[in-house]
C-alpha cells in the first residue's frame, strides 16, 4: 500500500515536472561554433574506457520521471502507468523497455545516476537539466564527442580526471561552453572527485 502512495506521488510530481520544465525553460541562445578539432576516430575503433572497459551505456536524463521506476516490479510499473494519459503511457512504456534492454552494468551505473542526481541541491539540478537539453540541441558532430568524453572520463581515478580536464588537449578540443556542459553533466554521470 505504502509503495503504491509513494509510486502515486512520484507520477504527480512527474507530471507537474513535465509540464513545469515545458513552460518554464527559456529557449536557449545558440551555441557558438566550436574551434576546429581533430578527426573522430573511425566507426569500427573500440569504445574503450581506460583500462579496457567497454563503455556505452546510453546518456540518459536522469531527471525524466520515468527513471524512478526503472527499480519498480512489473505489476507496480503497471499500475502506475495506468494513471497517465494514454499517450504518456506508451512513452513510458517505451523508455522502461530500453532501461530493461540494457545490460545489468548499465543498469546499475544509469540507478546511480538518477540517485546522485535525486541527491542535488534544486539548482544543481536545473544547471543539469539545461546542459542535458542543450546537449541535445548540439548538432550529432559535436553531441558524440561530449558523450564520448563523459563516458571516458567516468572509468578514470579522480587524479587522472582532473588531469585530462586540465589538459591543453581537452581544451582545445572542446569550446568553453562544451566544457561547461560536460563540468555540469559530471556532476551526475561520474562519480564525485
Amino acid at each position: 500500500m505504502t509503495s503504491a502512495f509513494q509510486i502515486g506521488g512520484l507520477l504527480l510530481a512527474c507530471g507537474v515536472l513535465c509540464a513545469a520544465e515545458q513552460k518554464a525553460e527559456p529557449k536557449a541562445s545558440p551555441p557558438r561554433p566550436a574551434p576546429a578539432r581533430p578527426a573522430n576516430p573511425p566507426r569500427n575503433a573500440p569504445n574503450k574506457a581506460p583500462g579496457g572497459r567497454p563503455v556505452g551505456a546510453p546518456i540518459i536524463n536522469p531527471a525524466n520521471p520515468v527513471a524512478r521506476l526503472y527499480k519498480a516490479s512489473p505489476e507496480e510499473r503497471e499500475r502506475a502507468l495506468e494513471k497517465l494519459p494514454p499517450n504518456m503511457q506508451e512513452q513510458f512504456r517505451n523508455q522502461l523497455k530500453r532501461f530493461d534492454s540494457l545490460t545489468p552494468a548499465q543498469q546499475q551505473l544509469q540507478l546511480k545516476w538518477v540517485e546522485r542526481y535525486s541527491a542535488l541541491p534544486q539548482e544543481q539540478q536545473v544547471a543539469f537539466r539545461q546542459q542535458l537539453q542543450a546537449l541535445q540541441k548540439l548538432p550529432p558532430e559535436r553531441r558524440r564527442p561530449i558523450a564520448t568524453a563523459l563516458r571516458r572520463l567516468e572509468g578514470m581515478p579522480d587524479a587522472q580526471r582532473r588531469q585530462v580536464l586540465e589538459s591543453e588537449q581537452f581544451k582545445s578540443q572542446f569550446s568553453p561552453e562544451e566544457r561547461k556542459m560536460i563540468s555540469d553533466l559530471s556532476v551526475v554521470m561520474l562519480p564525485p572527485m
